[in-house]
């Protein structure tokens, strides 16, 4: 019984957690989910001054990024101020449609007023995505294991959105235009809102 009890409460290696991770359903739609949207985040702002600069011209294209800069920090000030008492798959899911229906008024409306507040919207959910995994992590998987699993997750989402800025590239190359590479970012960011409302079974969590 000694013996039972002990190695009942030895704590998992590192290894055990990841490969857990991997087959939870839970950490895979937050994992996935991110990493499509940072894919589509990357590549569009990377790319911004190259799809403004012809359209409104160099100066309000740069008045366009510094409005997303700006916005991305009020965004992470007032979600911080409420995130603890939303759902915050919710949060994430309506973050990646605004950010969809920013790309989609992007690509259509060419109005330099227009496309400066469509970056603006954009702009409020940017800094947000990177502070969510962590915290949808913290609420529905236990602590000890928060570190292991943080660490996979963003290894996951930094070598996939690295590609993001070279696909929308290519695919600007390829079509003669952005507006096949933002037609696939809307499609990523709404295939991520679907996949982040998917949840794991619920699990207990140990007491502190």
């Amino acid at each position: 019984l000694g013996r039972h009890a002990t190695a009942q409460a030895r704590p998992r290696s590192s290894r055990e957690i990841r490969k857990a991770a991997l087959r939870d359903v839970g950490f895979l739609t937050v994992t996935i989910a991110f990493a499509l949207v940072l894919f589509a985040q990357v590549g569009f702002i990377v790319h911004l001054i190259a799809f403004l600069d012809p359209v409104i011209g160099r100066e309000r294209a740069a008045v366009a990024v510094a409005v997303l800069t700006a916005m991305a920090v009020v965004g992470r000030v007032l979600f911080s101020l409420v995130i603890d008492r939303l759902d915050q798959r919710l949060a994430s899911a309506l973050s990646f449609l605004s950010q969809a229906a920013a790309l989609l008024v992007v690509i259509n409306l060419h109005h330099d007023y227009v496309l400066i507040g469509a970056c603006a919207l954009f702009g409020f959910s940017v800094g947000n995505l990177i502070t969510l995994p962590s915290l949808i992590v913290q609420r529905e998987f236990d602590s000890a294991s928060f570190g292991v699993l943080i660490s996979l997750n963003t290894a996951i989402n930094q070598v996939t959105y690295a590609f993001g800025p070279g696909v929308v590239g290519a695919l600007h190359d390829w079509s003669g235009g952005y507006t096949l590479p933002f037609y696939l970012c809307i499609a990523l960011e709404v295939v991520a809102a679907a996949l982040i409302l998917v949840r794991g079974q619920p699990r207990a969590r140990p007491a502190e």
